[in-house]
């Protein structure tokens, strides 16, 4: 049996645990962050000519905020978009991102890059979410990764956000 003192520290350690739950969901109204996106390519690549292929897909995966914690940690990816590409690397990617956080709530970005074929670099802006991401503004940087041969890459992305 337990004691009313057991009792009692039990009852405050669920109650501590469930106040952290709620300190980690909440979301500070601007700041910076560095992540990364590990991601695999679905779609379906088109030769144009020779050395010039045309992607129409999307990239999906996982995001990881490089502090462990904190925005857009552990979240869900999916971006659809198209990549040309010439003989050598030079091109230029295009799409938008859904991300979904542990909640359910969601941010919107539109992204670009160029010469995907060497390390594709380019920028994205926030263009929206919901729930906790409602009003969500910022630029952001990105530098993206193929590996090799395979339909496997990753990018660090870098910026900023702010809330209303």
């Amino acid at each position: 049996m337990m004691t009313k003192a057991a009792w009692g520290t039990l009852t405050a350690l669920v109650y501590v645990l469930g106040l952290g739950a709620h300190a980690e969901a909440q979301l500070a109204k601007q700041g910076t962050y560095t992540s990364h996106f590990g991601w695999y390519a679905m779609g379906k690549t088109y030769e144009l000519e020779k050395g010039h292929t045309f992607f129409q897909g999307e990239y999906s995966g996982t995001n990881f905020n490089d502090a462990g914690t904190g925005f857009l940690h552990n979240t869900s990816v999916v971006c659809p978009g198209m990549t040309e590409v010439w003989e050598g690397g030079r091109g230029e990617s295009q799409g938008n991102c859904i991300i979904t956080d542990q909640d359910g709530d969601k941010v919107f970005l539109v992204w670009k890059c160029t010469n995907p074929g060497t390390g594709c670099q380019g920028d994205f802006q926030w263009k929206g979410g919901t729930g906790k991401y409602t009003g969500i503004t910022g630029n952001n940087t990105f530098t993206g990764f193929s590996i090799g041969a395979t339909s496997s890459g990753h990018a660090v992305w870098k910026g900023e956000w702010k809330l209303p």
